[in-house]
């Protein structure tokens, strides 16, 4: 290694450094405003009762009844499963992450949709833990069923 080399060696790992610090540092500002964007999203930010979960759903085009048909606590799971990693699949693609939510225990509600174009028995499941939206589907539990995102679009890449 020639000598001028040698002596800007410290220059260029300082300045690879402070590249990598730069870069680092736009990856959590963007993940921090894709966060805000998601909450920014709708109206209702805080859920505190099955209204603002019901209020939430019509957001999406969903017109539920007012009352839930079921309220459950959910206890997420520490490791997950095989159908509990797809199920995280499609909430990763609607923004939402169920890993940061292992061993919690959520509030599940389910509501019935009762304007979906292709079932008439259908279903909303939404996942609130200490008042935020943590999760959520679409599922139809006919024989020739669904399961969906909230905004009811089917995700191809979940099907292998």
């Amino acid at each position: 290694m020639s000598n001028k080399l040698k002596s800007n060696l410290p220059l260029i790992v300082i300045g690879f450094i402070c590249i990598l610090l730069i870069v680092l540092f736009a990856a959590s500002r963007l993940a921090t405003a894709q966060k805000e964007e998601k909450s920014a999203q709708y109206a209702i930010t805080e859920m505190n009762s099955a209204a603002d979960v019901a209020k939430f759903l019509t957001e999406y085009g969903w017109e539920v009844r007012d009352e839930p048909s079921a309220v459950k606590s959910v206890r997420i799971p520490a490791e997950f499963d095989a159908v509990y990693n797809k199920y995280n699949q499609l909430q990763i693609l609607q923004n939402f992450d169920l890993t940061e939510y292992r061993t919690k225990t959520a509030v599940m509600y389910t509501f019935r949709i009762l304007n979906h174009v292709s079932h008439n028995n259908v279903f909303a499941n939404v996942l609130v833990y200490e008042g935020n939206v943590i999760a959520g589907d679409v599922i139809s539990y006919a024989i020739d069923g669904f399961i969906t995102g909230l905004d009811g679009q089917y995700m191809p890449e979940l099907i292998t």
